[in-house]
């Protein structure tokens, strides 16, 4: 399977990596670096993040599988500032991650929708 992502100066650019259907993809905002971040999620509960460094030639590799779940991941949802992905999934469970400074994403937080408060 395949994400399809659109791009200005190119149109489109195939994203290929997922193993089964591509649920959500997510730009991360743009905060002046010169790389443009997106991140993929799957049935197959995988997480990828990819990176481009020429939008013109839309050039995407894997950065890394920032996560494989247990579940299916529905969505994504980027901070403001980029820094923190959130994840949501079959397990009714929501997750935020944090890159570290060696490159490893690290859960920093987690809400389980099914427990009431």
């Amino acid at each position: 399977m395949e994400a399809v992502v659109s791009t200005q100066s190119t149109g489109e650019a195939e994203l290929k990596g997922h193993n089964n259907w591509v649920r959500d993809v997510a730009w991360a905002p743009d905060t002046g670096f010169t790389t443009s971040t997106i991140a993929s999620c799957c049935q197959d509960g995988k997480v990828f993040i990819w990176q481009c460094k020429d939008l013109d030639k839309a050039n995407w590799d894997i950065k890394r599988t920032m996560h494989t779940f247990d579940d299916v991941v529905w969505h994504l949802s980027w901070s403001v500032m980029g820094d923190i992905l959130a994840v949501s999934g079959g397990d009714n469970k929501i997750t935020l991650w944090k890159e570290s400074h060696k490159g490893a994403w690290i859960c920093i937080s987690k809400q389980d929708t099914t427990k009431a408060n």
